[in-house]
C-alpha cells in the first residue's frame, strides 16, 4: 500500500513539473497542426478550438493558474 501511495505521489510530482515547464500541449481537435478541413473537404480553415495555434493549455496548468490568481 505504501508503494502505491509513493508511486502516485511521484507521478503527481512529475505531472506538476511538466505543467510548469511545458504549459501547452498539442490541440486534440487538430492534432497540433492548427488547421482543419472545411466541410466540403477542399479547403483548410483555422482550427476553432485552438484558434489556429495548434496548442492548448494543459489541465494542470489551468488549475495552477486558478490558485495562483487567488493570492
Amino acid at each position: 500500500m505504501t508503494t502505491l501511495i509513493l508511486l502516485a505521489l511521484g507521478v503527481l510530482i512529475v505531472y506538476v513539473a511538466a505543467c510548469a515547464w511545458w504549459p501547452y500541449a498539442a490541440c486534440r481537435r487538430c492534432s497540433g497542426s492548427g488547421k482543419r478541413r472545411s466541410p466540403t473537404g477542399k479547403a483548410w480553415r483555422p482550427c476553432w478550438r485552438c484558434e489556429g495555434t495548434g496548442r492548448r493549455v494543459r489541465f494542470g496548468r489551468r488549475i495552477y493558474e486558478l490558485f495562483a490568481d487567488r493570492r
